[in-house]
């Protein structure tokens, strides 16, 4: 599903602010640190529950922001925010309990349930998830290859901005877990590769150029060109 997060090649957002830390701080302000301590202590104790968190969940979460709340909120502002929706979420706080002023009476431990609703998609729990097999890849280096044009699932790592469009297999990263699955709490290894696209095929204004873009692409995003 595409979403407000997804909008590389597309024009009409202004430049790209940026600027050069001369001090090599990693964060500009304090809080900026807080909120990524807390976002690494609370992934830490999910890690390996993909019943309860994966980080494509996570990232499933901050693009479901609102477009306009998500384009200008703090990087670290969209973690804090998708980090207390993944709370509510999994039962360990209440809504009421982040408004301003308010007190917790009370609250609730993270539990690993199987059956969980993210979304309104079930998912596993993770001891019936499938097994880290692996498959023998379809495609080989130097294959041309053709992204699909649609993606029905509500999370996908595939750009809009290659669907459709012919590229060459570049790398073969052996079977990891697919992210579109991951989101759902479901582990299931697919062939992984880096796809070559002439960044002429992907833009008009970019006929003349050499320059080439790379996409690491799962198995099911793939079709023979």
């Amino acid at each position: 599903m595409d979403t407000v997060h997804d909008i590389g090649g597309r024009q009409g957002f202004g430049p790209v602010r940026w600027q050069k830390d001369r001090d090599e701080k990693s964060f500009h302000e304090e809080w900026q640190a807080r909120a990524w301590a807390m976002c690494m202590c609370m992934f830490a104790g999910w890690w390996g529950k993909p019943d309860v968190w994966t980080i494509d969940w996570f990232r499933h979460v901050r693009e479901r922001i609102d477009p306009i709340d998500y384009l200008a909120r703090d990087y670290f502002d969209q973690w804090v925010q998708s980090l207390a929706a993944t709370l509510i979420d999994n039962g360990a706080i209440r809504l009421e309990e982040l408004v301003p002023g308010s007190v917790a009476h009370e609250t609730s431990a993270i539990a690993d349930k199987g059956g969980r609703e993210y979304g309104n998609t079930a998912v596993i729990s993770a001891t019936d998830r499938n097994e880290f097999t692996g498959s023998e890849p379809a495609f080989s280096v130097g294959q041309r290859v053709r992204t699909k044009a649609s993606i029905a699932a509500f999370h996908t790592r595939l750009p809009a901005y290659v669907r459709g469009r012919v590229g060459v297999i570049e790398n073969y990263h052996g079977s990891q877990p697919l992210a579109d699955a991951s989101a759902r709490g479901v582990i299931k290894p697919e062939p992984l590769y880096t796809v070559a696209f002439e960044a002429a095929d992907l833009w008009p204004e970019k006929q003349a150029s050499r320059d080439r873009v790379f996409v690491d692409a799962w198995e099911s995003y793939l079709e023979p060109a």
